[in-house]
């Protein structure tokens, strides 16, 4: 009998701890606001002049909840770097992170079972090859963000080469984040099914027995 089917399993298991949970919330907060106030950027003219006396006072503050938002999202980074290293809970999640060799089997494992040509789905450990690649994708996406808009914050120390490519990066890389949160993070964490219509693990931590059994057995 192995303790998934004992009785002595709880019903619920802690996936992520307090510490995470603050991490994600920063890190959900802050990419928000960053993007309905980088977005506002580019909103057409006819609509800025419909503001009217409003048009200024909103984009001074746009700037400023932006320039905000960047820097808490810039020390959130810190702080999750700060916790990979100082905290044993940090290092056994940095751990859990890295990609292996098991990753690699496991997607060409998992396209067979989409196409038919395995009976099951592999099974995964704490973290899968998706939420892996999520997670890189994410640290990359920061530091490329991050540098752009301080260069792009800091612009008379930079040549008009420099901040037009700036531009373009801190752009497309914008558009790239909220179309992955959109269309993979939200679909993956909260609207498959058995999550629909969301997911509290990033609120309370924990997930039920049945879904660590069903997505995350090796673990």
């Amino acid at each position: 009998m192995t303790i998934l089917e004992s009785k002595e399993l709880p019903r619920e298991i802690v996936r992520l701890n307090k510490s995470e949970r603050i991490q994600h919330l920063l890190t959900f907060v802050t990419f928000v606001l960053l993007v309905i106030t980088g977005y506002i950027l580019r909103l057409p003219e006819e609509w800025i002049l419909k503001l009217g006396s409003w048009g200024e006072p909103v984009f001074y503050w746009r700037g400023i909840i932006h320039r905000v938002c960047g820097v808490l999202m810039i020390a959130t980074g810190v702080y999750h770097v700060i916790y990979l290293f100082a905290c044993k809970e940090g290092r056994s999640f940095g751990k859990d992170m890295i990609p292996v060799w098991k990753d690699v089997k496991d997607i060409i494992h998992n396209l067979a079972y989409y196409l038919g040509k395995r009976p099951e789905p592999p099974k995964f450990r704490r973290f899968d090859y998706r939420e892996k690649a999520e997670y890189l994708a994410l640290v990359a996406g920061t530091i490329i963000i991050s540098v752009t808009g301080i260069i792009l914050w800091s612009e008379e120390y930079w040549s008009k080469f420099a901040l037009d490519l700036s531009i373009l990066i801190h752009g497309m890389e914008a558009i790239l984040a909220t179309l992955a949160i959109i269309v993979w993070h939200f679909y993956a964490v909260h609207w498959k099914p058995g999550q629909f219509p969301m997911s509290k693990v990033w609120i309370d931590g924990k997930m039920s027995a049945h879904h660590l059994l069903e997505e995350h057995p090796l673990q």
